[in-house]
């Protein structure tokens, strides 16, 4: 399992705002560090609407605290991209719009390679090219 503060590190490192130290807590970072798990909450959510796993889940409060049910692949490859991107929305709306789009094409290639459930098979109705010209209508 991982925690808030492996993820906000990861993103630190996107965004570019590491010490010289390679610390990623620093009084420059301290903002981020409290938008942080709101943020962090949020992205578990639609990680928990995405998967189909129902309930509710346990939040994040801190840096320190788990991120309960998530995959450690999804956390540390996928989220920290969601992070960055959410705090630097209104600081740098390029970088942001950047890794958003980073963010939403690994979470869609993340779900998109989980194998189906209780056996079923998957049928592409759309042929599998990009606009659909092939399939089956």
């Amino acid at each position: 399992m991982k925690t808030v503060r492996d993820v906000f590190t990861a993103a630190m490192g996107l965004m570019d705002e590491l010490s010289a130290q390679g610390e990623a807590l620093t009084s420059d970072t301290r903002e981020y560090e409290y938008r942080t798990p709101g943020i962090v909450n949020m992205m578990v959510s639609e990680y928990r609407i995405l998967s189909g796993q129902p309930g509710g889940f346990v939040a994040v409060e801190g840096l320190d605290d788990y991120i309960l049910k998530i995959d450690d692949t999804y956390a540390l490859g996928v989220m920290h991209y969601g992070l960055a991107a959410n705090l630097l929305v209104d600081e740098n709306p390029t970088a942001a719009s950047f890794f958003e789009q980073r963010y939403e094409e690994l979470r869609n290639m993340y779900f998109a390679r989980r194998p189906a459930e209780d056996g079923e098979k998957v049928v592409d109705l759309y042929g599998g090219i990009e606009y659909g010209e092939f399939g089956g209508w």
